[in-house]
Formats: C-alpha cells, sequence, structure tokens
C-alpha cells in the first residue's frame, strides 16, 4: 500500500511538471470499484471471500491516459491499482495506435486479450450488470499480452462487423494449485470478430500458441517429489505428459447478447485445452437474463464449468501409489461447478451505480456449496 501511494503521488508531479501544451493534449478518464463481501458459512469461500468481510477482492481504482502525437497515431496508458493485490499500481495497458482508415487501425505494445464479450470492458464494473463477471466463464488466468492487434470495421447489408487480428506473447504468474507459479505463452495468434443487427450481437473468437509454458514444479512438495521419483525411475514420457512445456494450445469463445433496451438474454460458451499436458479441456458456458425498470435492473445468470475429465490411459503406470499421485496431479485442475446468482443494479448518478449479488456455487466433485453476499459502487469519470 505505502509503494502505491508513493507511486501515485510520483506520477502525478511527474505529469503536473509537463509542460502546459503537452498536458492540453492529455486526455484523461478513470474508473473504480468499491465492493464489499462475506460468504454466509463458516466454511465457505468463493471468489477470493471467506465469512469475514472484506473489500478488497473486487476493489480496484483505475486512471488512463490518451494522448494525440498526430492526427492517425496516438498513444494510451492505463495504471491500475487493485485490491486483490494488496493495492500495488501496475500498468495494465501502455500501446500505440495508428489509425490506417476510417474503418481500420493497428495497436501495438500491452494490450488487452480479447477473449470474451466483456474482456474490453472487465474490470469496468460500471459498464455492465453483473458486479462481476461470470467467473464460470472468464476464469482464463491471465487478462493481457503483448505484441500487435489489427481492428476492422464494415457494414455488410444491415450487419456490422468488427474484426480483430492479434499476435504476441503473454508473461504472467497465474495460480495453479493455489500457488502462483509461471506461465509464458510464444506465438499466440488469432483472432474475433462479432456481428451486430439491431439489438443482436453475435461473437466467435479463437486462439492458438504452439508454445505454451506453465511451470509445474515448485507448485508443492508433493508434485515436485512425483516428478522426481519418475525422473529417477526413467519414465521420462510420463513427465513430459504431466508438464506444460512448449505445448498446443486453443481457444474457442462464442457469445450472444440481445438487449433491446427494456430486457436482455445474452450468453457465453468457451473450451480451452492445452494438449498433451495434465491440463483438462476447460469447457466454461453462462447464461444470463435481466429487466430494466428505469433507475433499476434486476438479473439472474446460470453458469458452469465442465470440464472434460482426463483420459486415464495416458497417465497409467505399474507402481499404484506412483499411479495415484500422477491421477492427483493429472485433476488438479478439473473443475466441475454450477454458479446461480441473483443480482441488482441502481442508478445512483451520472456514471455511477449501486449493485448487489447473492451468487450461490455447487461443486459438484468435492459436493460442497458456498454462498456468498456482494455489493458494490462502481463508476467512471
Amino acid at each position: 500500500m505505502k509503494y502505491s501511494l508513493v507511486a501515485c503521488i510520483g506520477a502525478a508531479a511527474l505529469l503536473t511538471g509537463l509542460p502546459s501544451q503537452a498536458q492540453d493534449k492529455i486526455e484523461w478518464s478513470g474508473f473504480g470499484n468499491i465492493a464489499a463481501g462475506m460468504t454466509t458459512g463458516s466454511d465457505d469461500q468463493l471468489f477470493g471471500y471467506d465469512n469475514d468481510l472484506d473489500f478488497n477482492p473486487d476493489t480496484l481504482f483505475a486512471l488512463q491516459a490518451k494522448a494525440d502525437i498526430s492526427d492517425k497515431l496516438t498513444v494510451t496508458t492505463q495504471l491500475m491499482s487493485r485490491g486483490s493485490e494488496d493495492f500495488d499500481l501496475g500498468v495494465e495497458w501502455a500501446y500505440l495506435q495508428y489509425q490506417l482508415s476510417d474503418s481500420t487501425s493497428i495497436n501495438m505494445g500491452k494490450l488487452r486479450l480479447p477473449l470474451y464479450m466483456y474482456s474490453d470492458s472487465l474490470d469496468i464494473g460500471y459498464s455492465y450488470h453483473w458486479l462481476r463477471t461470470p467467473e464460470s466463464v472468464y476464469r482464463v488466468p491471465f487478462d493481457n499480452y503483448t505484441g500487435v492487434n489489427l481492428q476492422h470495421n464494415a457494414f455488410v447489408g444491415n450487419f456490422i462487423f468488427n474484426t480483430q487480428v492479434i499476435a504476441g506473447n503473454v508473461n504472467d504468474e497465474i495460480e495453479a494449485a493455489g500457488t502462483e507459479t509461471d506461465a509464458e505463452i510464444n506465438n499466440l495468434i488469432g483472432f474475433n470478430t462479432s456481428a451486430s443487427y439491431s439489438n443482436l450481437t453475435i461473437r466467435l473468437a479463437y486462439y492458438q500458441s504452439n508454445d505454451a509454458n506453465i511451470e509445474l514444479r515448485g507448485i508443492s512438495d508433493d508434485i515436485d517429489g512425483l516428478l522426481a521419483t519418475l525422473e529417477a525411475i526413467g519414465a521420462n514420457q510420463m513427465v513430459s505428459e504431466l508438464d506444460v512445456a512448449e505445448d498446443d494450445g486453443t481457444f474457442t469463445g462464442f457469445g450472444v447478447m440481445y438487449d433491446n433496451f427494456d430486457w436482455f438474454v445474452g450468453a457465453e460458451y468457451t473450451e480451452l485445452e492445452v494438449k498433451n499436458s495434465y491440463i483438462p479441456k476447460q469447457r466454461s458456458s453462462y447464461i444470463t437474463a435481466g429487466k430494466r425498470f428505469s433507475d433499476w435492473t434486476l438479473h439472474a445468470t446460470f453458469g458452469r464449468t465442465n470440464d472434460k475429465v482426463i483420459d486415464q490411459e495416458r497417465f497409467n503406470i505399474e507402481n499404484p501409489q506412483l499411479q495415484q499421485g500422477i491421477l492427483m496431479a493429472a485433476t488438479t485442475q478439473l473443475s466441475e461447478v454450477d454458479y446461480k446468482s441473483i443480482g441488482a443494479r441502481f442508478s445512483i448518478a451520472s456514471g455511477a451505480a449501486l449493485k448487489f449479488d447473492v451468487t450461490h456455487s455447487d461443486d459438484k466433485r468435492t459436493d460442497e456449496s458456498d454462498v456468498l453476499v456482494s455489493a458494490a459502487v462502481q463508476f467512471v469519470f
């Protein structure tokens, strides 16, 4: 927290010290979420919350600066401080945009990875009806990449098409088996395209990499010991099956939303697969619907993670004790959870909303259920 405060003061001092001509060219904006929540049971844990009232998991603040270098070239930087990361200040976005034409632009730098329908506004809670985007689908453990994308808008008949083609790399820390570890995705390429007609929007996304890497060693003593034992007995093929090293990975997503400004209904479905690794095929979905009443919006969402069970034949070994450890490691990321949530949004002012949410999760693998009650004030400026 002290680091964040010092960084903010330093950034403010630097910006106010710029020549007035440079400051006049900067377009400032920002947003924030102030959220609180707690689970209803003493053993419940969900989305970073437990049965003690907590303000950190969903609280964040961001400041964005956009400056024109020329009539076609702009630079954008977004700084963000998250409660889930002890309010340490970090650079979320930093990129150059070159406007090739009225309908086409190219962006280069640190960018948002456009996996989902709400990827571009993922952190801007004010922009959607939920208090938080559905965790059943929005669960890929990294949001940004470093690289380039080409964006094109086109009218085809009565349809408006928006298409992005991207290429780049991801180098980030992710959570695996409850522990932070390094992830590196190289040679990432793909596209997403959305088609809008009247009140209907349909979106398709596909991305792939031939060099996906996740550091498995160091996650736990049990897994480290298992890998060391397998290497000692010469079971290198089994180690290769468990490791995520230079593996092929693919992500596919489909989304649809109908919104006539009175009521809305939408859904998303995604699949994430890292081939020849211990990670199961992650299958995720949700359906949501809501109704607007003047300043109020009431909504409900059902989400599901239904990961494909790993083919156990890939991990067969004659030693029964090693077999048990291998299957434990191979299923550590398997998720089969149903989520049901109801929520309300109230517009308290122009650019600010008060939200309430109750979410129930039902884990099919552990037969455990949790209930989270949360509220937030979300704003833009």
